[in-house]
């Protein structure tokens, strides 16, 4: 069984002790994959300082100079990937960045050229800010041959282009929901990749503020017993006590299994 982890928004707002507090007692056994935004406008987030949340200005990786030297040696030593996360994570009218944005296509190409440039290493992954993606979207994505790391995956048909898997993998979710005994609006995570024309995608537990221990070992109990994987996904600005306890808990708890590799979220896909 394979076990990873992502992290969201390590950003030009980031600094490179934030990651080193939350990660840095494990990242040498378990790696870590941070979703990166690229060029980083002023968001509403904790994660991002108040007085830049309007500013409408985009802050550039490479402005975060420490921060990129971080980077750049954790990659080389294996302690993290990079997955694209998004261009500016902004937030239209209409919806999240990769709902709404006008050019999701633009976004998906310059914004890959720019990390794989900057931070000197390959990037094969996508995880959608807010997990949010229109059909556009996704066909920016699938079209960059990026797979996708989400969290709230829909697997319905009218909310994808077609490729000649579309319809086996809708099934094969369908019949796993009727195998686990789920109704449509019971809370499910895949735990297998699905593999479409150009892409594949794999869906993650997510980890935040009212998530329990319990909630997360069932879900990891589940894949294991299915002969599944299991990615965690959270966020390194929301990781209070209580969080990092939970997620010591869940190392704990998998590193008891024998069977588990820890991995790199890309080889979730592999």
């Amino acid at each position: 069984m394979k076990f990873a982890i992502r992290d969201d928004d390590t950003c030009y707002f980031t600094s490179a002790a934030d990651l080193e507090r939350v990660y840095g007692r494990i990242w040498k056994d378990v790696p870590i994959c941070l979703a990166t935004i690229p060029f980083a406008k002023g968001y509403q987030s904790p994660a991002v300082p108040r007085a830049y949340w309007s500013s409408g200005e985009a802050f550039a990786l490479d402005r975060n100079p420490e921060l990129v030297d971080a980077l750049r040696g954790h990659v080389a030593a294996g302690r993290v990937t990079v997955a694209l996360h998004g261009y500016t994570h902004e937030d239209f009218p209409e919806g999240w960045e990769f709902q709404a944005a006008p050019d999701p296509e633009r976004r998906v190409a310059e914004g890959l050229t720019y990390l794989q440039e900057l931070l000197q290493t390959r990037i094969s992954v996508f995880v959608p800010p807010h997990n949010a993606l229109s059909k556009r979207g996704l066909s920016a994505v699938a079209g960059a041959g990026l797979n996708l790391l989400g969290s709230f995956l829909s697997f319905h048909p009218r909310h994808r282009a077609w490729d000649r898997q579309t319809l086996s993998n809708w099934w094969r979710v369908r019949q796993f929901r009727a195998r686990t005994g789920r109704g449509r609006a019971d809370r499910m995570v895949y735990p297998f990749p699905l593999r479409y024309q150009t892409h594949a995608e794999f869906g993650c537990h997510s980890l935040v503020p009212g998530t329990s221990l319990a909630e997360l070992t069932r879900g990891f109990d589940e894949a294991r017993a299915l002969g599944g994987d299991f990615c965690l996904a959270t966020h390194y600005w929301e990781v209070d006590d209580r969080i990092g306890g939970v997620l010591a808990g869940l190392l704990d708890h998998v590193s008891k299994h024998s069977d588990v590799r820890f991995v790199t979220a890309e080889e979730l896909f592999a």
